[in-house]
């Protein structure tokens, strides 16, 4: 593990455990009536591949958020090293992760989130480069809702 993986880990580890404690208002909360919904993480994936372009095998493990309830996503893929998907298993759940990410003051995250499914880039908070790729364009192209959240 490079030192700068080890550094990022431990700052999401801290993210994950700190942003239920935070007592911030959320910027926001995603909960618009014409979003695209996914019936599995393979359908979503491909949606995003057909746009991003994911790579074949991303290194790493996607950052699972967890809630007062445990895991809040149903399912995870990576599409780049530090760019992934989630899948929810209920509106509730996807709220919860948006609000932890929006009281995070890691840095700015760039998402883009439908009914049951969010695109994260952790890549500036893992980097401290802006991320080359172009999440925003998710946001267009299936119906989503694209926003940057954290500080």
């Amino acid at each position: 593990m490079t030192k700068r993986r080890r550094s990022f880990d431990i700052a999401v580890a801290t993210f994950l455990l700190a942003g239920p404690l935070t007592g911030c208002a959320a910027q926001g909360h995603p909960t618009g009536e014409n979003l695209l919904t996914f019936s599995s993480i393979d359908e979503a994936y491909t949606a995003v591949d057909e746009i991003l372009g994911c790579e074949s095998d991303p290194g790493g493990d996607p950052i699972v958020p967890m809630g007062n309830g445990g895991r809040l996503t149903s399912a995870q893929k990576l599409c780049f090293e530090n760019v992934q998907l989630d899948l929810y298993a209920d509106q509730n759940a996807l709220q919860e992760s948006y609000r932890m990410l929006s009281d995070s003051s890691q840095g700015k995250v760039p998402l883009v989130h439908g009914k049951n499914w969010m695109v994260v880039d952790f890549s500036q908070m893992a980097t401290g480069q802006p991320s080359t790729s172009n999440i925003q364009r998710l946001a267009k192209e299936l119906n989503g809702e694209y926003s940057v959240v954290g500080g």
